[in-house]
Order: structure tokens, then C-alpha cells, then sequence
């Protein structure tokens, strides 16, 4: 099994993000989800979260047929951290799958990757 630092993933050129951003865009129907807005606070909380070195993010489809992206804290072995039980804490530091992002559209950049 891997081991996770939080040193994983690294950038990517402009080009290549734009090339594989249309390529997405490609294979969607017009007004169909590009994109997820996360705050800066809640991926903090994640990465504040204990033993995480790193966030994993999980392709989703809710209950009214719409794309979303779930977020989770990592730890060193390579786990998830997730909540224990049915419902999130909200104690600082204890695990919390997020979502609740703003998508886009309508949520869009005025200038799109």
C-alpha cells in the first residue's frame, strides 16, 4: 500500500488544463455541471482535519440526477477519514465529507479554464 506526505500531485500547464477542460465539455449537454466552487474555509477544515495529509475528491450523482463532487480528508496510509455514524460532527478536527459546493453553471468564472 501507498504512503501519503501531502507532497503528492503537482501543476499542470495552462495548455494541457484547457486541452482536457474542453475535452469535458465535449462530452456534456449545454448547461449540464463544468465545474464545483468549494470555500477556502471548508478545505481548510479538511486539511486541519486530524491525520490528513491531503483531500480526495469522489464523483457523485445526487438524488435529482445532478453531478456533484464529494470531498474527503486523506490520511498517511492512504484512507479516507470519514465521519463516524450516519451524520457529520461539528467538532473542530473530526472528519466531514463535503460537498454543498456552488456549480457551475450558474456559478461560472467570467474568464473559464
Amino acid at each position: 500500500m501507498a504512503t501519503f506526505n501531502g507532497s503528492e500531485s503537482g501543476p499542470i500547464s495552462l495548455e494541457t488544463a484547457k486541452k482536457w477542460t474542453a475535452n469535458y465539455r465535449a462530452t456534456i449537454k449545454p448547461g449540464e455541471t463544468e465545474a464545483h466552487y468549494f470555500g477556502g474555509g471548508i478545505i481548510r477544515r479538511l486539511l486541519d482535519e486530524n491525520r490528513s495529509v491531503g483531500i480526495r475528491a469522489y464523483y457523485a450523482i445526487d438524488d435529482n440526477g445532478k453531478k456533484q463532487l464529494l470531498l474527503v480528508g486523506v490520511d498517511g496510509d492512504g484512507n479516507d477519514l470519514l465521519p463516524e455514524g450516519a451524520a457529520s460532527s461539528n467538532l473542530e478536527g473530526d472528519p466531514i465529507i463535503v460537498d454543498q459546493s456552488f456549480p457551475c453553471p450558474p456559478y461560472c468564472s467570467s474568464k473559464p479554464l
